[in-house]
């Protein structure tokens, strides 16, 4: 997704706007911070102090928030950072978060076991998606089509990997499991982490929902793999995702 940062070197005018800075002392509390903001309808934050780094927080943002967005940066040299966040084509994805509420209540209200949880929604987004070649094959894209957001997996049934792992996100929370999104530009693929019993275990299921399409077949060769198992065949920023996930579970 898109991140524009700059740096403004003028006094801000407060003339009786909704304005309040907050504090924080990481990039995954800022992210956090904005999550709020945006579940609560605000789409723009300000900072007290100006030392956050703004690809740190876009990147823990990524990770724990299903949307696909742009994020933007403005830093003061009064002392505080201004955060704003656009989300892509919001009515689209609030209705494939609203689908996921929908299908996560059918499939798993009578199940109590999370990894059956995990594993009957994997199989589902991978039996009613299938992955979108054309959109994958583009050079230049700009990340905002439907095939990368959760709308693409959930409504159309056709999605690159950001689609599948964003829509993942969106049934594994409408079950009442926390998930990480992973991505790794090297590989230029997305996926996902769980933490189960203090063990982190990564689901891939892009990979799950080989080319051509296999329909209903159900393949679970990348479900709840080990960091090592995952090794083989993926590529990604262990040490900062093992730290965005501890983090974000810790209660």
């Amino acid at each position: 997704m898109k991140k524009l940062i700059l740096l403004f070197p003028l006094l801000l005018m407060l003339c009786g706007c909704d304005f309040y800075l907050t504090k924080s002392k990481t990039p995954f509390s800022a992210a956090k911070k904005m999550e709020m903001a945006l579940e609560n309808g605000k789409n723009k934050i300000h900072f007290l102090g100006s030392d956050l780094n703004g690809n740190e927080i876009f990147k823990n943002l990524e990770a724990i928030y299903p949307y696909a967005f742009s994020i933007g940066f403005v830093y003061y040299q009064v002392g505080f950072m201004e955060m704003s966040v656009e989300i892509e084509n919001k009515a689209q994805q609030e209705q494939a978060r609203l689908f996921a509420e929908k299908i996560a209540e059918q499939y798993t209200k009578d199940i109590k076991e999370p990894v059956e949880k995990l594993e009957v929604l994997h199989d589902y987004l991978i039996t009613n998606c299938e992955y979108d070649v054309e959109t994958a094959s583009q050079e230049i894209t700009n990340g905002t089509e439907a095939a990368f957001t959760a709308y693409g997996a959930l409504i159309d049934g056709k999605a690159v990997c950001s689609g599948y792992a964003r829509a993942y996100m969106m049934l594994c929370e409408a079950a009442g499991i926390d998930i990480v999104y992973i991505s790794d530009g090297g590989m230029n693929h997305s996926w996902n982490a769980v933490k189960l019993d203090d063990e982190i275990y990564y689901i891939d299921c892009t990979f799950d929902d080989p080319v051509p399409d296999r329909g209903k077949k159900v393949i679970r060769d990348y479900f709840l793999k080990t960091e090592q198992e995952m090794k083989k065949t993926h590529s990604w920023d262990v040490d900062f995702y093992d730290k965005l996930i501890d983090n974000f579970y810790e209660k």
